[in-house]
């Protein structure tokens, strides 16, 4: 027999109260509500028990298992103090809590009101109410950015890393700056002084592994630390902000600064200075595992070079941390292994063709279609709410289009699941663009962009693996193949 449930989940309100003292708010949002069970004759409460803070669903694991548990249609009601404590984040989140709640039939219990998702006038309700919250929202997001810029402005350091050469320090309340760690500000020093004297950044992340400078986290230092540190303003004592739409303000910080403005401006003017090679509009591609060919140490992605001596050319992964772990192969040897996986593969794909039999033809383009139009009339009933709020409509009309709108929405919904139920019939495997033959043949025949694009119609991803060095194709080489 279905139950009941509780959700209990702090604002960010809450978090403020507690601060000053005002108590611990689930304690006293589990008492509130155990009293309003008792009076409402239900004896027994499945808790959920929210201890993150999350913005959204995604954030938020008890609230993802309460949803799987009401979709399931596992309780009769739900016991919440607020309707916002469920879904105050975007429209995608509140259209998942509304839908599970209606689909299911369970009851949303507060204090103040019990919601029955059946009710035409409580859906009309429950869904006002959040269309309210999320509005409110909106506007403490507001709030609390501009008072991030404000403090940005007042020369504090807000990200929750600190900087290579700083550790983090509070001196006074309401300030949030950095001290310099001498060990690694000399390191900052170095790498800058390095730059002034021409070296790149990949010079000089090799001449700090070979001083033995430890990085922050890391083994090895990349080259692309060593560039997010010469372009980073907070050592020459300024803070640096993005205040969204990829907008940036640049402020005088409460920290002490690790070299000159003068030093940073004439690294960021020489760094400016090395324009990238100019690249011919008709330039080959010479690696057919362009986008598919990675190191399966580090995750990069795999270079190739030609030696010119041998006239071969080599795979290798030149990131720093695989510097004595990982051994490259020639562009033959990986070529090998790819063929034999994909003579493999193309055998499965043509044992499943002649297995299948025919089945009815797929709703090809009509899914997506109708999401569209989801989409579409979730965004007119947003508007219908908007324009009852600034007094565009008045209640009569307000409650005429809502539920034209929500009508609209309910039939697309419903064509949607039967969308969906067709799309999960199996269907036959789709014929192969070129025969077997041809696939082979195109590493010996075609080009590299041409074989690049064949590859990518059949694999998303490659893992190179290697650590015997040899000219020939020792054991340890391993590819592992991720196919689409």
């Amino acid at each position: 027999m279905p139950g009941y449930a509780m959700y209990l989940r702090k604002s960010r309100a809450d978090l403020e109260a507690e601060l000053r003292g005002e108590g611990e708010t689930l304690a006293k949002h589990e008492k509130a509500l155990l009293e309003l069970a008792k009076k409402l004759g239900i004896a027994e409460v499945k808790q959920y028990r929210e201890i993150v803070s999350g913005e959204n669903i995604a954030a938020r694991p008890r609230m993802q298992a309460l949803l799987a548990d009401v979709n399931e249609g596992l309780y009769d009601g739900v016991l919440v103090m607020e309707i916002e404590r469920l879904a105050r984040g975007d429209t995608i989140d509140q259209g998942v809590v509304a839908q599970a709640f209606k689909s299911s039939g369970t009851k949303i219990i507060t204090p103040l009101k019990t919601y029955d998702p059946d009710n035409e006038f409580d859906e009309e309700y429950f869904e006002f109410s959040l269309f309210m919250s999320r509005r409110e929202y909106k506007t403490i997001r507001r709030r609390m950015n501009a008072g991030r810029t404000a403090s940005v402005k007042d020369g504090n350091y807000l990200l929750p890393c600190p900087p290579y050469g700083y550790r983090k320090i509070s001196p006074e309340p309401k300030v949030r700056t950095l001290e310099i760690v001498p060990e690694q500000a000399r390191a900052v020093r170095l790498i800058f002084g390095m730059r002034l004297e021409g070296m790149g950044s990949r010079a000089i992340a090799a001449e700090l592994d070979r001083l033995g400078v430890p990085p922050m986290k890391s083994r090895y230092w990349e080259s692309s630390s060593v560039r997010k540190i010469l372009s980073n303003p907070v050592y020459a004592g300024k803070i640096r902000w993005n205040t969204g739409r990829d907008n940036q303000i640049v402020c005088p910080g409460r920290h002490q600064a690790i070299i000159s403005e003068e030093i940073f401006d004439r690294v960021q003017r020489l760094s400016g200075s090395r324009t990238a090679a100019p690249v011919k509009s008709g330039r080959e591609l010479m690696n057919h595992y362009q986008g598919l060919l990675y190191c399966k140490n580090c995750g990069h992605p795999m270079l190739r070079r030609f030696d010119s001596h041998t006239g071969r050319s080599h795979l290798l992964c030149r990131q720093n941390s695989c510097r004595g772990r990982v051994v490259g192969s020639t562009m033959d040897a990986v070529d090998s292994l790819v063929k034999e996986a994909l003579r493999l593969k193309i055998r499965d794909m043509e044992n499943i063709a002649i297995d299948n039999h025919p089945e009815a033809p797929r709703e090809d383009g009509r899914l997506p279609v109708a999401e569209t139009e989801l989409k579409r009339l979730e965004y007119r009933r947003d508007k219908v709410y908007e324009l009852f709020e600034d007094g565009t409509y008045r209640r009569e009309e307000f409650s005429e289009r809502l539920n034209d709108v929500n009508g609209r929405i309910n039939t697309c919904r419903e064509r949607l699941r039967e969308l969906a139920a067709l799309e999960e019939k199996p269907c036959p495997e789709p014929e192969l663009a070129l025969s077997p033959e041809q696939i082979l043949n195109a590493f010996d025949s075609a080009g590299a962009e041409a074989v690049n694009k064949l590859l990518k119609t059949l694999i998303k991803r490659i893992d190179y693996s290697k650590t015997t060095p040899g000219r020939s194709r020792p054991a340890d080489l391993c590819i592992e193949i991720e196919f689409l």
